[in-house]
């Protein structure tokens, strides 16, 4: 968890918040111990994650039609790009 952190360069001050975000419903199942996992955290990241990618566009295109800019935002927080950016500041359990 250190290097994650070193990656993205913080450090949290609640590590175990850190262990349940990253903990997959699968590997709690699984596991032989009773264990939370990050779906309800899951629900509220998402939707900030939106939010903040809707202030970004809609400052920043204050031309943009909401149509394009709802395309646009979709594009940005889909699996397939949230998985680029997992990549990129070296999530630790990244996979792909």
């Amino acid at each position: 968890m250190k290097v994650f952190e070193n990656n993205i360069q913080y450090t949290f001050k609640d590590i175990s918040l850190l262990e349940l975000a990253l903990t997959h419903s699968s590997y709690a199942n699984e596991s032989k111990v009773h264990m939370e996992y990050n779906e309800r955290l899951e629900f509220l990241g998402d939707a900030v994650l939106q939010l903040i990618t809707s202030e970004k566009l809609y400052t920043e295109n204050p031309n943009m039609p909401e149509g394009k800019m709802s395309k646009q935002r979709a594009s940005l927080v889909c699996e397939d790009a949230l998985a680029v950016y997992s990549k990129q500041i070296g999530h630790p359990f990244h996979t792909a």
